[in-house]
């Protein structure tokens, strides 16, 4: 479906028409549920999220009259829903007394488990090329999409890309033993991907 087709169905949708929200699920349906594969563990999580995407833009349809790129806003949404995951799975707790002492382990110091991680990230960032960085930061600090790094930097968009996957191939390499720690790294540059 082109993007003029996909932008009538939404108007149409706008305009009261609520059956043809099912032509813009099946439209978006498998970009987002590949991106949300690739930072979920699970299937099951990433079809969860990706349909609470898709509840949200029900829910808050009046937005989307203000947005350009209706796409970039879907995968804004569902970068959050992945957001909200990721720390719901990071902060859950179990009471104390139901786990066993020698499940506890042995981390009197969480500060320096945070450190290590922070020491990974920081080394992650020395491996990038000066351009990488740039791009990477530019992403990750800035929340600027592909066009706007290559605006902002005088480099294509595709080169934007390039850098971007390169950056991350490295950052997920050193940050591999952390894997909610890189994507909590990661989730601000998400938005910039698309």
């Amino acid at each position: 479906m082109s993007k003029q087709e996909i932008d009538g169905i939404i108007r149409k949708w706008l305009n009261g028409n609520e059956p043809v929200f099912k032509d813009v699920v099946e439209h978006y349906y498998y970009q987002l549920f590949a991106f949300a594969q690739q930072m979920t563990p699970s299937k099951e999580d990433a079809e969860e999220l990706v349909m609470n995407a898709f509840l949200r833009l029900w829910q808050h349809k009046n937005r989307i009259t203000y947005v350009s790129r209706p796409d970039e806003y879907l995968f804004g949404i569902l970068r959050r829903e992945i957001i909200g995951h990721a720390r719901k799975r990071i902060l859950a707790t179990e009471p104390i007394e139901n786990i066993e002492l020698t499940a506890l382990g042995t981390v009197d110091h969480p500060e320096l488990f945070l450190s290590e991680i922070h020491t990974r990230y920081q080394k992650a960032l020395d491996k990038l090329t000066e351009r990488q960085r740039t791009v990477f930061l530019l992403s990750r600090d800035q929340d600027l999409t592909r066009q706007e790094i290559a605006d902002k930097t005088g480099i294509s968009i595709n080169t934007v890309g390039n850098h971007m996957n390169a950056a991350l191939k490295i950052l997920r390499e050193e940050m591999k033993e952390y894997p909610e720690a890189f994507l909590l790294v990661l989730l601000p540059f998400m938005g910039s991907l698309y």
